[in-house]
């Protein structure tokens, strides 16, 4: 194992290699298709969510959030640039090909970013389907061998908070439709 701040910390690791090691042909077969989910280019499948649940509000809302995340995670990516699961450890299962930098996730982010703008206008039933979609995303990369735990922890608080902050943000410069 390669000397690295984020492979210094144990319970990063560990947690990496449970999930990581912890094979199943169904989740393998799952996150294949799954974590695509979790890049930007899947926005068109969400934003009817949006829509029907806040209107136009929601979906400025949510171009804000967007914004907000995809600000800070190649600000961040590229201030730490830390190495991928795979550079760093033996033995890593690898599920797709991963380029750039790893922490933070960046899919997390994203996933976690829709979660915390849908909760201000979605049913409890919707939120609840877009927070185990966000949590399916976060645990795929781990389990595909993209991020480390830390990596999913930190890109998917981000991600929320964007969306709560441009909630206010939205608030703040009163956009009115």
């Amino acid at each position: 194992m390669r000397t690295d701040w984020e492979t210094s910390i144990k319970w990063n690791v560990k947690l990496f290699r449970l999930i990581n090691n912890h094979r199943s042909k169904f989740l393998d077969k799952f996150y294949k298709y799954y974590f695509r989910l979790g890049k930007t280019y899947s926005l068109p499948i969400f934003l009817p969510f949006f829509y029907f649940t806040g209107g136009w509000k929601a979906i400025i809302h949510l171009a804000i959030s967007l914004a907000i995340t995809g600000i800070l995670m190649p600000v961040i990516k590229f201030t730490f640039r830390h190495k991928r699961p795979s550079k760093l450890l033996d033995n890593v299962h690898l599920l797709e090909q991963v380029t750039l930098k790893s922490f933070p996730s960046a899919d997390a982010a994203y996933a976690f970013t829709l979660l915390g703008v849908i909760i201000f206008y979605a049913p409890l039933y919707l939120i609840a389907l877009f927070a185990i979609y966000a949590f399916l995303i976060a645990y795929g990369r781990v389990y595909m061998g993209a991020h480390f735990p830390l990596d999913v922890i930190v890109g998917g608080t981000i991600g929320f908070l964007a969306g709560v902050a441009g909630y206010f943000i939205y608030n703040y410069l009163n956009i009115s439709i």
